[in-house]
């Protein structure tokens, strides 16, 4: 099950700075947690089309992210939420991001694992523009 994850203006998203974005991951109920130990995942963000549902128009991938290169797991699992340490790591390095222009992008986290792929986590990215990149 695919849960929102934005990172709006608030969150301070610059455009050249190095970030860790970290996912929590959910059953399909939504309640228990996913143990995602195994799973071939990959992060991608994509610039929006404006005046267009972000979730339907894009534009190109700028930004992929893997678990065959960058993408990692930590902690440990736990069914429960509140006990579950469990995380998945995407690391967005400066240079990623230092050629991105400032506004609205779209995010999402899947599973790649081959007959089992499926949305992770999905949400809007408001990348900011700093004077110094």
């Amino acid at each position: 099950m695919s849960y929102e994850s934005n990172i709006p203006v608030t969150s301070h998203f610059f455009a050249g700075e190095d970030k860790i974005l970290s996912y929590e991951v959910f059953s399909d109920d939504g309640v228990t947690m996913e143990d995602v130990t195994s799973f071939q995942m990959e992060w991608s963000l994509r610039k929006t089309i404006p005046g267009t549902d972000p979730f339907r128009f894009q534009g190109e991938v700028v930004i992929t992210k893997s678990t065959v290169d960058v993408i990692t797991v930590t902690g440990a699992y736990n069914a429960t939420q509140n006990t579950n340490t469990q995380r998945v790591i995407v690391p967005i390095y400066d240079i990623d991001t230092e050629s991105l222009v400032g506004g609205r992008y779209v995010c999402s986290l899947k599973r790649m694992d081959a007959g089992l792929e499926a949305v992770l986590s999905h949400g809007i990215v408001e990348v900011l523009i700093a004077t110094v990149r």
